[in-house]
């Protein structure tokens, strides 16, 4: 009787004399044991278990669907540029909110950049103990936060009012709200250009310089039109037989427009304006002190 151990080839796990298959790694032995370990054998990866190789594959697939994403957003935004009225098909449902989230952020960006360089002009004049107390980017970061969420919800309250009146105006209104909200970031995409536009300047304007100032507030007056235009136009576009006159349709919503700003001026004032008490009241102290 042999009482040698014996080995599978594949990947030297120690098995019985007269297997025919590995236990472990499922090998076919016939003829193959040998009575050696092997000096570097290859363990199999259990069954199920992802490989480095499966790892390699979903990253790339993963990198590969990004790419192909974002080159679809992008043909998707510059056909809107080219032709605003018409409705791109088979767009993805969410290419109109990154549109919207994108334009928020280069203001948002603007106005930090804009405050981080008025705060450096004006720095000189502020005793290094008041410096020293005020955290300039927590404050900036703070502030373009709270300024990003605010300008999505005033976005949100556009594109929720325009729904709602087309919706009450046109008899055949099929469009469910994600369509119609790439339809409203369609036709005002242009915005993203101008807010590009402006947070460039901002980045070259230097602090003593208000005549770059002049010129960055020209670029954003007509993201204003651009958001109002859309408005009227997104409700009463290719809309045969209304509801309700056109011209009522469209004093209406300019009404519940100014009626809904209102509201969302007063919440804006309470949240921003609590915020900068607060940060007062926390730092008063220190900064009576501080002089």
């Amino acid at each position: 009787m042999d009482n040698s151990k014996k080995f599978c080839p594949h990947c030297g796990n120690e098995i019985k004399a007269n297997a025919k298959f590995c236990p472990k790694c499922g090998y076919a032995l016939g003829d193959t044991l040998t009575n050696d370990q092997p000096d570097d054998p290859q363990p199999t990866a259990p069954q199920g278990a992802p490989t480095s190789r499966d790892a390699g594959a979903a990253a790339t697939d993963s990198f590969a669907d990004v790419k192909r994403f974002s080159g679809n957003f992008f043909s998707w935004w510059l056909a809107t540029i080219r032709h605003p009225s018409q409705v791109i098909p088979n767009a993805n449902r969410s290419f109109g909110i990154i549109a919207i989230a994108l334009e928020d952020l280069l203001t948002v960006l603007m106005l930090v950049s804009l405050g981080k360089r008025l705060i450096g002009l004006y720095s000189s004049d502020v005793s290094q103990a008041v410096a020293n107390m005020i955290n300039v980017n927590g404050i900036l970061f703070k502030f373009g936060l709270i300024i990003f969420f605010l300008i999505l919800l005033g976005a949100a309250v556009y594109v929720s009012l325009s729904y709602a009146f087309r919706r009450l105006i046109d008899n055949n209104a099929p469009l469910n709200f994600w369509e119609f909200t790439n339809q409203f970031a369609g036709v005002t995409n242009l915005i993203l250009v101008f807010n590009l536009i402006t947070f460039l300047l901002s980045l070259v304007t230097t602090g003593a310089n208000f005549a770059s100032y002049s010129v960055m507030i020209l670029f954003m007056i007509p993201t204003s039109v651009i958001l109002n235009l859309g408005y009227i136009f997104i409700i009463m576009n290719d809309v045969e037989n209304p509801r309700l006159d056109k011209f009522y349709t469209i004093l209406l919503a300019e009404a519940a427009l100014a009626i809904a700003f209102l509201i969302f001026s007063y919440i804006a004032g309470s949240i921003v304006g609590g915020s900068i008490v607060n940060f007062i009241q926390s730092n008063y102290a220190s900064f009576v002190n501080s002089f």
